[in-house]
C-alpha cells in the first residue's frame, strides 16, 4: 500500500505545483484530510497532536518562542531557530494584558517553557493560546534544548475538533517533490492511526499550494 500511496501522493503534489500559478512569493503546500463517520461531539474522538516531519518545512519552518530564565534563557538566545526568548520579568507583565497575549499567541507556533515558569505562563498566555489550539510545552529536565527546538521547527500540529477535517503544512513549492510526499505521508499516516476505523474514516485527501486549487490524492484501495 505504501508504495502505491507514495506514487499517488507524488502525482498529486506535482499536479498541485503545475497548477499553482505565478506568484511573487514562495507558496506553501498543504495536505487536508477529510474525515467521515466520526462523532466529534465525543471528546475521545477529538485530538491535537504535534508530530515531527521527516523533512524540514523549507522557508516555512515553525516559529519558536522560549520562555525561560537564567542560564536556560542565555542558552536559548544562542540557538538558531529560536525566534524569541521571554524571561520571568517580561512574562509577569503579560498577566492580565489580553491584547499583548493574543498578539504573542498569534505570532509563534510553539511556546517551549521552562518547568518553573509553567504556572505563570498559563496565567499570562493560557487563554490566548487555548483559543488558538495551542498549549505551553514544558521543557523536560535535562533535555537538550537545541534538539527540542529543532524538532519543533520541523513539526506541525494535527487537530481534529468541531470540523471533520485535519490540515497541515508540508513544505514549500521550492522543495523536492519526494520530500513533500514523505512529509504528506507522515501526516496522513498519523491521522489514520488516530482514527477508530483507520482508513475507513478517511473520506478524501487533497494537497494544494497557497493560491492553487486542491488536487485530490487517489488513495490505494484498503487491504
Amino acid at each position: 500500500m505504501m508504495r502505491a500511496l507514495t506514487s499517488r501522493m507524488l502525482e498529486a503534489i506535482r499536479q498541485a505545483k503545475q497548477n499553482k500559478g505565478e506568484r511573487k512569493f514562495t507558496q506553501s503546500l498543504e495536505i487536508t484530510v477529510n474525515i467521515k463517520g466520526v462523532d466529534l461531539s465525543k471528546p475521545e474522538n477529538r485530538f491535537s497532536e504535534v508530530i515531527e516531519l521527516p523533512h524540514d518545512l523549507g522557508k516555512k519552518r515553525r516559529k519558536i518562542c522560549v520562555i525561560a530564565s537564567g542560564n536556560t534563557a542565555l542558552v536559548a538566545r544562542r540557538i538558531q531557530g529560536v525566534d524569541r526568548v521571554i524571561e520571568r520579568e517580561e512574562l509577569e507583565t503579560l498577566v492580565g494584558n489580553k491584547r499583548e497575549a493574543k498578539k504573542l499567541a498569534s505570532s509563534y507556533d510553539y511556546f517551549l517553557v521552562e518547568p518553573p515558569l509553567m504556572g505563570l505562563a498559563a496565567r499570562a498566555l493560557g487563554a490566548a493560546l487555548g483559543s488558538r489550539g495551542k498549549t505551553p510545552i514544558p521543557i523536560p529536565p535535562g533535555q537538550d534544548l537545541e534538539k527540542l527546538v529543532q524538532r519543533h521547527a520541523n513539526s506541525v500540529t494535527l487537530r481534529l475538533r468541531k470540523i471533520p477535517q485535519v490540515s497541515a503544512l508540508i513544505g514549500t513549492e521550492e522543495m523536492d517533490d519526494e520530500k513533500l510526499a514523505e512529509n504528506a505521508e507522515a501526516v496522513l499516516s498519523r491521522v489514520i492511526e488516530k482514527l477508530e476505523k483507520r482508513q475507513r474514516n478517511v473520506a478524501s485527501v487533497y494537497v494544494k499550494t497557497t493560491m492553487g486549487k486542491p488536487v485530490k490524492v487517489n488513495l490505494p484501495t484498503r487491504e
